[in-house]
């Protein structure tokens, strides 16, 4: 692997003559008082045999001995100090070695390397110089010509060890301070505070670490702080991004089971528009005004297919009123509820939609077809049946929900928890004030001392006391009654009411014609009408997707930021 650095730290080493050899180990010298020198990125690769990616090249400093007869013992003496540490001012005891030696020529240089190779793989690595260079400038290139040695290459393949090669600046220092470190303790640079703090006894050496490309320690220890920094910022945000996910998805839970328990209603509290489905607005019983009985099977569906046909057949048959011959397709009547409607004095004459009255079942005519909701108010099916269907799940008039209790949307989104979880803090917040108005002082008193803290019954407060006025002014009928005359208990009349009529039923039937029933009639623009007259008392209506709303008025950063941390509020 390609050397980044190199470091030159003194150790101390003990005598493996005097030391227990189980207990001994080596010391890290203070720079204080001991040789230290590092250089970086001036270092040439030349071999990288031997070496793992990521292991650093390291061991005791020496200069490799050549043979007595040899001839460039010579050569090197200009360039190798007399006293250079040699294998022989090592311990004697298996280190780890790096050589370090003048790159001389092509026979010298193999006659260093055949030397380091003999010593039986301790050396780990070894380091070359060029005489002539005493710069501080990297050294050539690999594929140089200066390191040739006249074999094709091979001598990088024959020895087991990496081959570096260093400015020559940097090699006489190193060498210099070989030669300081070959002797005694004593006689090394501050021997005397090193035998206060060390067996006199021990050695002092050199010790070099060669750092190499693609060990741990390449990067700065800068950039690795920051690295660590940002995986622990990930960590968090990926944790609390987890953790808000789940929580969402609880909270979600809770409001799904709240639905179902009928604590929450999402429409009257303005989170969502629901509308009820078809099946559950024909098991809404159908009674005929005045009796308390349910309709005909043959009637009901006969309703039931008039108010849910197409446009195209009710346009054939805009202005005829209900059939009241069996139809082939009847459908079975809604079921009978324990708390079916029975008309008593002063209940709900008038259908509060389109104000006609209802017209009670006589001989002469067959009563008023009305819808009963589950909140016990009645109204004509053409009505309230597509209002129901297609624009709102609350009665008209008290606001309640005409769902039955348990029904919960398929879906229950994060726009919707926000929006329950700000209604209910706002409600929380509100204080009673001192009753304002004589209507308030009226609540207080039936309530006990309290006004109405939900939004649900301060609309169907307010809806009461409208309705109330309204019925103070409206006409009645075109045969007035005596205002002071109340209404009789409304069961199967024997004689003619001649109170609480249409103006078009005031006479009576011809003798021997068939009854028939007293309905508003039955075409798409009339329905139509009566669906906008519904809005319009129904108010102010909930959104029909509030994720869509809310993505409307939500800007981009914060949908990102939404989408990450799904529990912050708006």
């Amino acid at each position: 692997m390609s050397a980044t650095s190199l470091q030159v730290i003194t150790l101390d080493l003990p005598n493996p003559d005097y030391a227990d050899p189980e207990s001994s180990s080596y010391h890290r010298i203070n720079s204080s008082y001991a040789f230290d020198y590092v250089t970086t990125f001036d270092i040439r690769t030349l071999s990288t045999n031997g070496v793992a990616p990521g292991d650093d090249v390291s061991g005791l400093l020496y200069t490799p001995d050549l043979l007595p007869s040899s001839e460039c013992i010579n050569a090197s003496a200009a360039y190798v100090p007399a006293n250079a540490t040699r294998l022989a001012n090592l311990p004697d005891t298996d280190y780890d070695l790096v050589a370090i030696a003048p790159w001389l020529s092509p026979q010298c240089v193999q006659e260093y390397l055949s030397s380091a190779q003999a010593n039986e793989g301790l050396v780990r690595g070894f380091l070359f110089y060029l005489p002539s260079d005493n710069g501080t400038e990297t050294p050539p290139e690999v594929n140089s010509q200066v390191w040739g040695l006249g074999d094709g290459g091979s001598w990088k393949r024959d020895n087991d060890y990496p081959v570096y090669a260093i400015p020559g600046a940097s090699a006489g220092i190193l060498m210099e301070a070989s030669a300081l470190y070959s002797r005694n303790m004593t006689d090394v640079p501050y021997g005397n505070v090193l035998v206060e703090m060390y067996d006199s006894r021990d050695y002092v050496r050199l010790f070099v670490d060669i750092d190499t490309a693609g060990s741990g320690s390449q990067l700065p220890s800068l950039w690795v702080f920051l690295l660590v920094v940002l995986g622990i910022l990930l960590a968090i945000i990926g944790l609390t991004s987890f953790t808000m996910h789940w929580l969402q998805r609880r909270r979600r839970q809770v409001l799904r089971r709240r639905v179902a328990n009928g604590e929450v209603d999402l429409e009257a509290l303005g989170i969502k528009r629901l509308t009820v489905p078809q099946e559950i607005l024909n098991g809404m019983p159908l009674y005929t005004y005045g009796t308390g009985s349910p309709v005909l099977p043959t009637v009901a569906a006969a309703v039931a297919k008039e108010i849910t046909s197409s446009p195209t057949d009710k346009l054939s048959s805009a202005a005829s009123s209900r059939p009241s011959s069996p139809l082939p397709t009847a459908r079975p009547a809604p079921a009978t509820r324990s708390t079916s409607y029975r008309p008593t004095a002063l209940q709900q004459p008038t259908c509060a939609i389109c104000l006609d009255d209802f017209v009670p079942a006589s001989e002469g005519s067959e009563g008023t077809i009305v819808r009963e909701l589950p909140c016990h108010h009645i109204f004509h099916p053409e009505c309230v049946d597509a209002f129901l269907r297609d624009s709102s799940s609350l009665c008209p008039m008290c606001k309640k929900t005409a769902l039955p209790k348990g029904y919960c949307p398929k879906s229950v989104t994060n726009a919707m928890v926000r929006r329950e979880r700000m209604v209910r803090r706002i409600r929380d917040r509100v204080t009673v004030a001192s009753p304002s108005s004589p209507r308030e002082s009226e609540l207080l008193n039936e309530n006990g001392g309290q006004l109405p803290r939900s939004l649900g019954e301060r609309i169907r407060t307010q809806t009461f006391s409208g309705m109330s006025q309204l019925r103070a002014r409206r006409r009645i009928s075109s045969a007035p009654v005596q205002r002071q005359q109340t209404m009789t208990e409304m069961t199967t009349p024997t004689a003619p009411t001649p109170a609480l009529v249409r103006s078009n039923t005031t006479n009576s039937s011809p003798i021997g014609s068939q009854p028939r029933p007293v309905q508003p009639p039955s075409n798409p623009r009339r329905r139509e009408w009566a669906r906008q007259r519904a809005i319009a008392m129904l108010g102010r209506q909930a959104a029909a997707d509030p994720d869509a709303e809310e993505a409307q008025t939500t800007p981009r950063w914060r949908k990102a930021l939404r989408s990450v941390f799904p529990a912050l509020g708006r």
